[in-house]
């Protein structure tokens, strides 16, 4: 371990107790950039509205110096006429039949909040932010989003200060799914493609999660020159309890970790399951499906009367969801139908491959996923191809070379984002 020397002030409104993808890439970043000579101090949100709570990361950063900025959350409204504790990714997407005040709420948050929900969260983050600043001596800004307003609350600390900045992008900014299943009123997307722009310019690097985000966001403003591509990955020390197992399962399992949203429904991969059944074995096979699954999902496998063949379970903190990873014949990942859709490369993705088990793809040939999973053997399958053979493809065993598997670490990507803020601090 190098001697710490920078400091480095990473904002981040996902955090623990927060659970779900958006907390591990930076809890994963701030664990191992002691490691290269960096600091974090984290400023993240007090009493946060998260999708998921996992106590279980708390022990993971305590070690990490954090400060807590008060917010106001619209979703507070939202969660007391729809009588929801939390507000699931898939209760923002369109569904039919839904209460009317759910699709006003839906309403207002796409037209009224800009950039997002958690923009309550951006005056009292601005005033501990400067605070911190004036007590600590930061070397450089960093803010991951989503929510974009981290990075506005990073633009605004930077131009106080006179900081460099390095904005870090885990998902789209005006062209995320959601807005393309519910489009926004013109103004408010005019005004949105606004702000975007102006963090791009102003951030001194950017990084993001995929080849195909780098081309939506470049289209925004050019970012080529100050930019770099930084995956998300898996961290080895969450599977050194857990050496890969041999399965041992009676029944056929393949699992999904984390939400299904309305453009995520695997149609393809339920007929394969009715032709499985149909031709070896009525219960032979199980579908496990670990978090939230939009009702639409959960209809179509009324549909197919498979409904005896699905366990749902509910979200489960971070160390189970690998466990059952290991435990599985095969793990799904399911690219949604929707337009620039390249660059979703779904972070959970990186600890598939990690657990040996095999997987399968579903979604466009050409994405950024596919390209991954096809390099280390698993199987890209179009949504609109007419058969899936179940049986061929979990009876296929592809072991997977360390050497491809560790530019994929956590630890090698952080590397790599200790470099970006060398350069940058030094430029």
């Amino acid at each position: 371990m190098l001697p710490i020397v920078k400091k480095v002030l990473v904002i981040s409104y996902y955090w623990p107790p927060s659970g779900g993808p958006g907390v591990q890439r930076v809890l994963k970043f701030c664990k191992y950039l002691p490691e290269f000579g960096w600091e974090p101090i984290v400023l993240t949100v007090k009493n946060g509205e998260f999708p998921s709570l996992d106590e279980s990361l708390i022990i993971e950063a305590k070690s990490i110096r954090v400060h807590y900025a008060g917010a106001i959350s619209p979703y507070e409204l939202f969660k007391v006429f729809s009588k929801s504790k939390r507000i699931q990714t898939h209760q923002l997407s369109a569904q039919t039949n839904e209460p009317i005040f759910n699709r006003f709420a839906r309403w207002v948050r796409y037209n009224m909040v800009v950039p997002d929900g958690r923009i309550g969260w951006y005056p009292g983050a601005v005033r501990l932010g400067l605070n911190i600043l004036e007590s600590e001596d930061i070397d450089l800004i960093f803010s991951s989003g989503p929510p974009h307003t981290s990075h506005l609350i990073a633009r605004k600390l930077s131009k106080n200060s006179g900081l460099k900045w390095t904005a870090d992008f885990r998902d789209p900014w005006t062209d995320r799914f959601y807005y393309v299943e519910a489009p926004r009123n013109r103004l408010i997307r005019w005004f949105d493609k606004i702000l975007e722009k102006k963090v791009l310019s102003k951030a001194d690097q950017i990084t993001v999660v995929s080849p195909g985000f780098f081309d939506q966001l470049d289209s925004r403003a050019p970012i080529k020159d100050k930019s770099k591509i930084l995956f998300n990955g898996f961290d080895e020390e969450d599977f050194k309890e857990m050496p890969f197992p041999k399965k041992g399962n009676e029944n056929i399992v393949i699992s999904h970790i984390g939400s299904l949203s309305r453009s995520q429904n695997p149609i393809l991969l339920f007929k394969a399951i009715l032709s499985y059944c149909g031709e070896f074995s009525k219960n032979g096979i199980r579908l496990r499906l670990i978090g939230s699954v939009h009702p639409e999902i959960k209809d179509t496998i009324n549909k197919f009367k498979l409904d005896h063949l699905v366990e749902f379970i509910e979200y489960l903190p971070h160390a189970d969801a690998i466990k059952h990873m290991m435990e599985s014949d095969a793990l799904l990942i399911v690219v949604p139908e929707l337009p620039g859709n390249n660059g979703i490369i779904p972070g959970k993705l990186y600890e598939y491959l990690r657990s040996g088990s095999q997987i399968i793809l579903i979604g466009n040939d050409n994405c950024d996923a596919a390209d991954i999973v096809r390099s280390v053997g698993g199987f890209c399958i179009n949504q609109n191809r007419p058969y899936l053979d179940i049986a061929k493809i979990t009876s296929i065993k592809t072991p997977r070379e360390k050497s491809k598997l560790d530019q994929y670490s956590r630890r090698y990507q952080t590397e790599i984002l200790s470099e970006i803020f060398s350069n940058c601090v030094n430029a």
